[in-house]
């Protein structure tokens, strides 16, 4: 479970500082991208609060997300120099992909031990299905 929470604030804190970096060299995308970065903050701080709200039990926790490989949702998050906003857009997405995709894999591995924790992830999740810059 630490692993887990770990990873989250990996992701989000990872995604949003890349958000930032983004926001400074695309002006056209400032405030999409600093949005996201103020909204990447709030989901950890909202899982963290969800999960130290309810969780009363470290080894039902702990079983939770067996199976669950983080390395399987990694990013990249640099960019080349020359990088057009096309380049940055597709990136967005990749990035996007994988942590929805990690959030809702972490949901249906501990939906059978924990009611609220998938609950949010889903909901994160599904909140990350409207970021598209590609659209």
């Amino acid at each position: 479970m630490a692993a887990v929470m770990t990873f989250i604030s990996k992701v989000e804190e990872d995604s949003a500082g890349f958000y930032e970096r983004c926001a400074e060299r695309f002006p056209e995308l400032r405030e999409e991208f600093l949005s996201w970065s103020k909204e990447n903050r709030k989901f950890e701080k909202n899982i963290k609060r969800t999960y130290y709200g309810v969780i009363t039990d470290t080894i039902e926790s702990n079983f939770s997300f067996e199976g669950l490989d983080t390395q399987d949702y990694e990013f990249d998050t640099e960019l080349p120099q020359d990088a057009d906003s096309s380049v940055v857009k597709k990136k967005t997405e990749e990035i996007e992909r994988k942590i929805k995709e990690f959030y809702l894999k972490a949901a249906e591995l501990s939906e059978g031990l924990l009611a609220d924790i998938p609950r949010v992830l889903r909901k994160i999740a599904k909140k990350r299905e409207g970021r598209n810059l590609l659209a």
